[in-house]
């Protein structure tokens, strides 16, 4: 288990970097996504009924690996896989490799099979104009969580809805981060060690082949994170 995570480094790399960045910037930075309206789950089940594909992969860089759309909030943005040579490039740039203080939601390099990992985590910022993961915070109130179970998630292959069980509110200075697990026993092991230490828990899950971790910074303490546990179904 590492101790020194992309977890545990974020808040502290991100602040320096995006100091440094913004005083050396003659023009004020804007966000390098278009912010979408809040969306309704109703409009996110054109692509199942036939419609139209909910993506324009071929308008996206190939760094881009999946899509991440929270219904009922504005997290509404593309996943790029971290890299072993470089773990933390996403934290500055965006999905196009350009400098950005917003930088880009990001698989932890350490997962290994990238969105089919066992658990796949994924790191965005919680930026103070409320865009990019910042709305992930809410998880930790258990009905905001109630309200707000459904994630969507597409990869270039398939479609994926997401339910959520749980949030975990960590402090990274203590908090490990795990990527490989030997089966599926080995994560549902794990899972269910986890879920003693949540928050919220909305449900203990039975048979999960596979979750997905959405991670951001929040304000709890010095040095927290919100971590929105989520399950794939159907």
């Amino acid at each position: 288990m590492r101790r020194m995570t992309a977890l545990s480094i974020a808040c502290f790399a991100v602040a320096a970097a995006i100091a440094a960045f913004l005083v050396a910037m003659s023009t004020r930075e804007t966000i390098p996504y278009e912010v979408a309206e809040v969306p309704l789950v109703a409009e996110e089940s054109a692509a199942e009924d036939g419609g139209t594909d909910p993506v324009d992969w071929d308008a996206l860089p190939d760094s881009v690996v999946a899509w991440v759309r929270v219904p009922g909030t504005t997290v509404d943005y593309p996943i790029v896989q971290g890299d072993a040579s470089d773990p933390d490039f996403y934290l500055t740039h965006d999905a196009n490799g350009n400098r950005s203080a917003w930088g880009a939601p990001y698989i932890d390099a350490g997962c290994a099979k990238g969105v089919l990992n066992p658990l796949v985590i994924v790191y965005g910022h919680h930026m103070s104009d409320g865009t990019m993961f910042g709305p992930l915070e809410q998880y930790a109130d258990r009905s905001f969580a109630e309200e707000h179970r459904t994630i969507l998630v597409y990869t270039r292959e398939r479609d994926v809805e997401l339910e959520v069980f749980a949030t975990d509110v960590v402090d990274a200075d203590r908090e490990g981060v795990r990527t490989r697990f030997g089966d599926a026993a080995d994560l549902r092991a794990y899972l269910d060690e986890r879920l003693g230490r949540c928050e919220v828990v909305l449900e203990r899950p039975e048979g999960v082949e596979r979750a997905w971790a959405f991670a951001t910074c929040s304000y709890q303490t010095a040095n927290s994170r919100t971590v929105v546990l989520a399950r794939e179904v159907g």
